[in-house]
């Protein structure tokens, strides 16, 4: 397969005005979220004097969790191509992250920069492509399945879901829904074809509603099947493994800073704290604006206040989690993709 083949084109006009489009979105979602801060100003205060309290042991705790979430992240591409050296899946994962969450709209640039990755320390392109597509399922069903598993668990426990039953069973119809059409399609490429053929009309007419040209469903489940079927079916448990490990990862994080911040089981019992992280990991499924900022911390924030942790200590721990996980993660993202810019460069200078 080709490169080319492997990573669609996409008319340079609309990948601008979809670019823009994202862009003054996730600008008016800023606006607001400053403006709610500024109207919610001395809980900020106090935020940041609760940070100032986590003593020397549970700061050291929180790095840790900081270094194993970035630590675990390129295990998913490993998992995929065993022959694939650490440090080549960091610099093909890591420059995604820090991509995918700097740009509006970045998703597509950062899958489309782990293929030339890969491709550039001799991955070959089936491979990679096999390789980022797994990856991305495993993903979305982690992403959307999570929900509904934390529900279960607080209704095991005896505790109130409240209104996230609806987010629940929303996400588990969509993961079952998506893992009957996974399976047809991995199993058959006859199946890729059927079921490309009966989502090509509805999604003819939704796009062409919004004057929009609809992709070719069935070529994309048809390269699915090529590119995927066997990688998924001899790799399952070790993608499965590695990529709940990679997305729990950021859970860490958020639990070491609220036990730093001293909140206890009878104040949040770890079931409620999964619940929260997961439901508001939703939102990232919806890139409104990089990387989540905001709109996932809103939510996050909205949802430990709401299972009983005090106002001030609910955005202490999300700011507190924004900057240990998220912020060292996209600084070793950046360092990845000046790495990997650098030994091109380096192939150049050797070639000439």
């Amino acid at each position: 397969m080709t490169e080319s083949e492997a990573i669609p084109a996409t008319p340079a006009r609309k990948s601008r005005r979809g670019i823009i489009i994202s862009s003054i979105i996730g600008l008016g979602v800023m606006v607001l979220l400053l403006w709610f801060i500024s109207q919610n100003a001395d809980e900020y205060r106090k935020a940041f004097a609760e940070l100032g309290s986590i003593d020397s042991f549970w700061k050291a705790m929180i790095g840790l969790a900081s270094i194993i979430n970035i630590a675990l992240y390129p295990l998913t591409a490993i998992a995929a191509i065993r022959s694939l050296s650490y440090l080549h899946a960091s610099l093909s994962r890591q420059s995604g992250f820090t991509l995918s969450n700097i740009i509006p709209g970045g998703g597509a640039v950062a899958v489309a920069t782990q293929y030339a990755v890969l491709a550039k320390y001799g991955v070959p392109q089936a491979k990679a492509a096999a390789a980022v597509t797994a990856d991305a399922i495993f993903t979305y069903l982690f992403t959307l399945g999570a929900p509904s598993i934390a529900v279960t668990l607080l209704v095991i426990e005896g505790r109130s879901a409240g209104g996230l039953v609806t987010t629940a069973v929303i996400g588990l119809t969509v993961v079952v829904v998506s893992l009957i059409v996974i399976v047809a399609v991995l199993r058959s490429e006859s199946a890729a074809h059927k079921i490309g053929g009966w989502a090509q009309k509805p999604l003819d007419f939704l796009l062409g509603k919004l004057k929009k040209e609809a992709p070719d469903v069935t070529t994309i489940l048809v390269q699915f099947h090529d590119q995927a079927s066997d990688l998924i079916r001899t790799r399952w448990k070790a993608l499965a493994t590695t990529n709940v490990a990679a997305q729990m990862a950021p859970l860490l994080v958020l639990w070491a800073a609220l036990e730093g911040l001293g909140v206890t089981r009878t104040e949040l019992s770890l079931v409620e704290l999964f619940a929260a992280f997961s439901v508001a990991l939703v939102l990232t499924a919806f890139p409104i604006t990089p990387g989540g900022l905001g709109t996932v911390d809103a939510a996050l924030i909205a949802l430990l206040i709401a299972f009983g942790v005090d106002s001030s200590t609910a955005v202490a721990a999300d700011l507190l989690w924004r900057s240990v996980w998220f912020m060292p993660q996209l600084l070793v993202g950046a360092l990845a993709v000046a790495k990997v810019g650098w030994d091109r460069r380096q192939a150049r200078r050797v070639a000439s």
